[in-house]
């Protein structure tokens, strides 16, 4: 039986691995286990994030990623990351700099220029994440950020265990919907969300945007 685990800052690193695997020809893999950890420490920095896995002899195979979207946060899952990761970023930029001219970078400049000075603080906001719990949202709503599977192990079920845990914490934390976004062209995990009782809300570029309420 896989049993779900609640991660804390020791497990991140092998948690990194598994999304290395699962994604290989992501930027953030590109980018390497540095950068992958250093991101993901977003998930354990708050009591409105979570972040879980499932291990088997020892090797992460599947993980999940999500926050409940309270209010606090003075922006969304993207930026909130690339700020934990940002330091990590422009060491790993500066060891290949090929990367700047990666496809997924390449749509995203703006957002990185805004990150940047957010990070100079030339942009005044709250901070990246609080303890204190401010619900603005209705219906409140948790975001499914990111779920990964090793390669090998995929439609073999721990993806449906996995959304079934982020489900089972959502209700936990008093959430009324589910939210995700989700490549066009990833027509597998469309075909998963859609079976779980999603179904697509808007388009957001090149992603659908998933609604499931609860």
């Amino acid at each position: 039986m896989n049993l779900i685990t609640y991660a804390n800052e020791d497990a991140i690193p092998k948690i990194a691995q598994c999304h290395i695997a699962a994604f290989p020809e992501t930027l953030s893999s590109k980018l390497g286990i540095s950068f992958i950890s250093s991101m993901m420490h977003w998930y354990v920095s708050a009591s409105n994030k979570f972040l879980f896995y499932v291990e088997e002899n020892g090797k992460v195979i599947g993980y999940c990623g999500g926050f409940l979207i309270d209010g606090s946060d003075a922006y969304g899952s993207g930026s909130g990351m690339t700020q934990f990761g940002f330091s990590s970023a422009i060491f790993s930029f500066i060891k290949k700099p090929w990367l700047l001219f990666h496809p997924e970078l390449r749509n995203k400049y703006a957002f990185i220029l805004t990150n940047i000075k957010r990070k100079m603080g030339l942009i005044k906001e709250q901070p990246i994440a609080t303890q204190k719990l401010v619900f603005k949202n209705e219906p409140l709503t948790a975001g499914l950020v990111v779920i990964g599977v090793l390669p090998n192990l995929q439609q073999k079920g721990i993806g449906t265990l996995l959304q079934k845990e982020f489900e089972r914490k959502a209700i936990e934390m008093g959430a009324k919907r589910l939210q995700l976004s989700v490549r066009k062209n990833n027509e597998q995990a469309i075909r998963s969300y859609k079976r779980n009782g999603y179904y697509i809300q808007s388009e957001a570029g090149p992603s659908y945007v998933m609604i499931k309420n609860l």
